[in-house]
C-alpha cells in the first residue's frame, strides 16, 4: 500500500512539474486524495460498462467457464474485435466513457492538481 501512494504522489509531481514550486505537501496530499477518490468512482463503473458493451453486441463468450491465460487472451481479443466492428456501439461506449471522466477530470482541475494544458481541449 506504501508503494501504491508513493506512486500516485510521483505521479502527481510529474503532472504538475512546472507548478510543483506553487504547490506544499498538503496541496500534493490533497490532489493524491482527490485522484484516489476518482479512480475509485470510475472502478466502480468499470464492470457495469462491460456488461452494458457486451450487451450491446452480442457476445456470447465460446469458451468454457475455465480459461487458462492463452484461453482469456482469446477471448479477450474476440471481444474487442467484436466490439470494434460494431460502429454504434464503440460510439456509445466512448461517450459513455468521456462522459464518467469528464466531470472527474474537471473535479481535480478545479482544486487545481491538472495544469491547464493538459485539459484545454477536453474540458
Amino acid at each position: 500500500m506504501h508503494i501504491t501512494k508513493a506512486i500516485l504522489l510521483l505521479s502527481c509531481l510529474l503532472l504538475l512539474e512546472s507548478s510543483v514550486s506553487a504547490l506544499n505537501f498538503d496541496g500534493i496530499l490533497d490532489c493524491t486524495q482527490a485522484a484516489i477518490e476518482s479512480g475509485v468512482s470510475l472502478a466502480a463503473r468499470v464492470i457495469p460498462e462491460v456488461k452494458r458493451t457486451t450487451a450491446c453486441i452480442n457476445f456470447v463468450p465460446s469458451l468454457a467457464a475455465e480459461l487458462d491465460a492463452q484461453s482469456l487472451v482469446l477471448l479477450i481479443y474476440d471481444f474487442f474485435k467484436q466490439f470494434l466492428a460494431n460502429e454504434k456501439c464503440v460510439d456509445a461506449t466512448l461517450e459513455r466513457v468521456y462522459a464518467a471522466v469528464q466531470p472527474e477530470l474537471q473535479k481535480l482541475y478545479n482544486i487545481q492538481c491538472i495544469p491547464t494544458e493538459l485539459l484545454e481541449h477536453y474540458i
